[in-house]
């Protein structure tokens, strides 16, 4: 490998950010997280990643050599302080809704289960966490001191989940730099012919996978009425409202739009 300077980064700024369990995870460093709440300021100590492991080593009864090493235990944690104090970050720091100005500390409770994306920012560099499910699991101490920020410090314990290499994976790390030069969409086809309003139909190509949004999928300048990508090269669309005729198909990634694709629907 030669010496690239290039590739070297700086965790400058980012993104901690918070939504419900089972929200639909991001589909590439880039793509939108509107669905999620940032947490806010971070202290200038940043995110702190922690991949532990236990390991039993076995030996042999011959010359009590080693001949394996097992994983007992593994776990990911994210440490980070937040210096916000406001509703979006106290009710993720206790666990409890603020409620007309105040929150219920319930030391004894479980915070709940939370999906998290952490975004690390260098430039147009992204280097982006999804947690699928992940839990606060450890609070620090808060500190009340004159000219310096509150700061609440969380420990973010990350589970595995089913959604990442089959139940193995906790946490699924993006790096826009190693994706290569996206492209905008190629569409092959669009079957079946003649679908009307409500129905569905496949559409096959390439560059799907970082199609999100309302406006991911046109039939005739108009939103499908709901899309999913299946794949890299895969995507069903419903059909909206409109006229029988001409409805050429576009499909939009974070890179661009498609070439429009004729076809012809039915009303």
């Amino acid at each position: 490998m030669a010496i690239d300077a290039s590739a070297v980064k700086v965790g400058v700024s980012g993104i901690i950010a918070y939504a419900p369990l089972g929200t639909a995870a991001p589909t590439s460093a880039i793509s939108s997280i509107s669905a999620f709440t940032d947490a806010g300021y971070a202290s200038e100590d940043g995110v702190t990643v922690s991949n532990g492991q236990t390991v039993e080593q076995i030996r042999a009864w011959q010359n009590a050599a080693i001949v394996r090493t097992t994983v007992t235990e593994g776990e990911t944690t994210f440490q980070t302080t937040l210096i916000q104090t406001d509703v979006n970050t106290v009710g993720l720091v206790y666990g409890s809704a603020v409620t007309a100005g105040s929150v219920i500390v319930r030391p004894a409770v479980e915070r709940p289960h939370q999906a998290f994306v952490i975004d690390v920012y260098d430039g147009s560099e992204v280097i982006r966490h999804w947690i699928p499910d992940g839990q606060i699991t450890e609070l620090g101490d808060i500190v009340y001191q004159n000219g310096e920020a509150i700061g609440y410090e969380v420990t973010i314990t990350a589970y595995q989940h089913t959604s990442l290499d089959s139940g193995k994976g906790s946490v699924q790390i993006w790096f826009n730099s190693l994706a290569g030069a996206l492209t905008v969409p190629t569409i092959l086809s669009v079957l079946p012919s003649g679908a009307t309003a409500g129905s569905m139909v496949k559409i096959v190509g390439t560059k799907f996978t970082s199609v999100s949004g309302v406006a991911g999928v046109k039939f005739n300048a108009i939103n499908a009425a709901a899309y999913s990508v299946d794949d890299d090269g895969t995507i069903y669309a419903t059909l909206p409202a409109g006229s029988a005729g001409s409805a050429p198909v576009i499909v939009t990634n974070t890179a661009g739009a498609s070439s429009a694709f004729a076809y012809t629907r039915g009303a």
